[in-house]
């Protein structure tokens, strides 16, 4: 039986493949996503102690630090995911339409930052008695 090749030599049967770059983003998209992230998950982190703290009979004291600083990371949160809003916005009508879903993300953020600081803070004015 005859070889279609010669001794010695090895026949490839696939194509070699480039090795393609990542795509490179803008230093301040990666930021605004690190911050809004950062910020995020403060917000339920502090949901989270809060929701426990109540179960478990922490100090009226502990309980108006915790919403207080729920309060002031979710105005952070809207505010850095606002900021993410207008970066995203500039990067996508520079022609760069692989943006979109960033858009979306960061608009649901800001969402729930602004729930998040109002809840905490018409809980925190109710505790108070202000409201009554």
């Amino acid at each position: 039986m005859k070889r279609p090749y010669r001794k010695g030599e090895i026949k490839v049967y696939y194509k070699k493949m480039k090795i393609a770059r990542p795509i490179q983003k803008p230093i301040v998209i990666i930021l605004m996503k690190r911050v809004a992230f950062f910020f995020f998950v403060m917000c339920l982190l502090l949901i989270l102690l809060y929701i426990l703290g109540n179960t478990q009979n922490f100090m009226d004291k502990t309980g108006r630090m915790t919403l207080g600083l729920m309060s002031a990371a979710g105005i952070c949160l809207a505010f850095s995911s606002t900021i993410g809003i207008f970066c995203t916005l500039l990067m996508f009508f520079s022609g760069r339409f692989r943006y979109i879903g960033g858009i979306v993300i960061y608009a649901s953020l800001l969402l729930f930052g602004v729930i998040a600081a109002v809840l905490s803070s018409s809980i925190l004015i109710l505790a108070d008695g202000y409201g009554l």
